[in-house]
């Protein structure tokens, strides 16, 4: 129930006006080169809470600076 709550919520702050939330889908995160994460991996680090992200039906959302820091820690 708290997931459902969770993308609930996510769906309707993206869709606020000035919203500078950049979460892209994991798939074309993982396509840019810079990216040195498969999406297998960043898959399981968001299935582990490890790093930001949501699901939006059959895509997992996150951003490039959830995965940077990651790096960083």
């Amino acid at each position: 129930m708290c997931q459902a709550l969770e993308r609930t919520l996510n769906i309707y702050l993206n869709a606020m006006p000035d919203s500078d939330n950049n979460f892209q889908k994991i798939a074309d995160i993982v396509s840019e080169p810079e990216t040195p994460y498969g999406q297998e991996y960043v898959s399981l680090l968001t299935c582990t809470g490890k790093i930001d992200a949501y699901k939006e039906g059959r895509n997992w959302y996150t951003t490039k600076e959830a995965i940077e820091e990651y790096m960083l820690n």
